[in-house]
């Protein structure tokens, strides 16, 4: 199979993440998407961020209508500092035959030098970066570039960051994260400010 890997914090997830996963499904051929919530993101204080367990159930309930789309717990069960290079790893373990793909958008790729073993990631995993717009830097000016391959994904002008902000405001989410997300905000009061 070919299995595309998405982590981030999804705090919370929204629109965006599943058009980034679909562009890709779709433009490279995949057969999977695993959305993996980290237990606490290394670029990322974790300050304000909801557990572990808050996120994964978001996250299903984010990909519950495509059955394209799977929520792996496995950063999400160790309570420690996720890195992609043990998620790959422990992928490449469970998924010996399966042909990996870690799914960038181009923020992330820009920044991709800095993270754990980068070297071994791209030895793990083919990496497949968003590309939103042509002012984007070309991927052959990271030294990674041959390492990556790219796919083409609507533009979104909207971040995690700005749905808690509007959560927190008590304005509505709806259309900026999926309908099953946007109700389970509402009904828990996730980040609204205690008064």
């Amino acid at each position: 199979m070919n299995v595309g890997v998405l982590g981030g914090t999804f705090n919370p997830p929204h629109n965006g993440h599943l058009l980034l996963a679909e562009s890709a499904r779709v433009e490279l051929g995949l057969d999977l998407v695993l959305f993996v919530p980290a237990w606490r993101s290394p670029f990322k204080d974790g300050g304000g961020t909801p557990d572990a367990e808050t996120r994964c159930e978001m996250v299903a309930l984010a990909v519950s209508d495509n059955p394209f789309f799977a929520c792996d717990h496995f950063e999400a069960l160790r309570p420690t500092v996720s890195y992609t290079v043990d998620t790959l790893r422990h992928l490449r373990a469970t998924r010996p035959d399966d042909t990996l793909h870690l799914l960038l958008g181009a923020d992330a790729f820009a920044e991709f030098h800095l993270w754990r073993d980068p070297d071994e990631i791209v030895h793990l995993a083919t990496l497949a970066v968003a590309r939103r717009g042509a002012a984007e830097a070309p991927l052959h000016t990271s030294p990674y570039g041959t390492h990556a391959r790219s796919f083409r994904m609507p533009a979104v002008d909207f971040s995690s960051t700005d749905i808690r902000a509007r959560a927190r405001e008590g304005k509505s989410v709806r259309y900026l994260v999926p309908w099953t997300v946007a109700t389970f905000i509402e009904a828990t009061g996730l980040y609204r400010d205690p008064t």
